[in-house]
């Protein structure tokens, strides 16, 4: 018996379920950058927090929000990638510390995975009529989405080559990544990665304050592009929701 194809979503059903996504992103955003705030005590929930997110991005913006009937292709590919990266973060922090390839896979999946996922946030926000106070919430969350991702991508080359960011102190330079207290890092899980997380916000944001210094080229160009991704972002959502502040009689918008 062949089943019918169900029919596609009402546009104000799908404007519905954008605007949970949105907000639902930017918490759990906020929720991993308030573990790193507190990293002795909250790593944990900050690790089952960008978990999640992977999960929520995977499934919302894999072709759902658009509204259609099926998925393309390319819709698959991504659902593919989103479901493989939770997989490959648990055993890149599960692995021991000693076992350096062990983030490569990680590193591939992640960067190909974040940057399309930032694109089809990007164009997903460019399906919105108004720039209401989700639509914003939902901008504001793909410019964290993006320094959090540039930290794991950072932590993930630290673990690849030791070394690769040195902290400048009065005595010299000294590593940055060292083991929870009263832990012995035998696994990528025992490591301390926030000031690692700290500095790929200081490049996101191009301010530069000099503390810590990529110290290995790999790491070097990563530095790089994440200072050139931050203002392109913020040019791209800027160019987006601009139009979108006014309603369609050039009245600015109420919400």
């Amino acid at each position: 018996m062949i089943r019918p194809l169900a029919a596609p979503a009402s546009p104000a059903v799908l404007a519905r379920r954008r605007h949970r996504f949105y907000r639902r992103l930017l918490a759990l955003c906020l929720l991993v950058m308030l573990s790193l705030a507190f990293p002795q005590t909250l790593s944990l929930v900050g690790s089952v927090s960008y978990l999640l997110i992977t999960v929520l991005t995977t499934l919302e913006l894999s072709g759902c929000l658009a509204g259609g009937v099926g998925r393309s292709w390319s819709d698959r590919l991504f659902l593919a990638l989103g479901c493989t990266n939770p997989f490959l973060q648990l055993y890149w922090l599960l692995t021991p510390a000693s076992q350096r390839l062990s983030g490569v896979p990680l590193l591939l999946i992640t960067t190909l995975f974040i940057g399309w996922s930032l694109v089809r946030l990007v164009r997903t926000l460019g399906r919105e009529p108004r720039a209401t106070s989700p639509v914003v919430a939902g901008a504001v969350a793909g410019y964290l989405l993006l320094g959090l991702s540039g930290g794991l991508v950072l932590s993930v080359l630290e673990t690849i080559e030791p070394g690769s960011f040195l902290a400048n102190t009065a005595d010299g330079q000294a590593a940055i990544v060292r083991s929870h207290p009263g832990a012995n890092a035998e696994s990528v899980w025992q490591l301390d990665f926030a000031r690692i997380n700290y500095f790929a916000f200081v490049s996101l944001t191009t301010t530069g304050y000099g503390d810590i210094t990529p110290a290995r080229p790999p790491a070097r160009m990563a530095s790089v592009v994440l200072g050139i991704a931050g203002p392109l972002y913020i040019a791209v959502i800027l160019g987006v929701l601009i139009n979108r502040f006014k309603g369609p009689g050039g009245e600015a918008s109420g919400d």
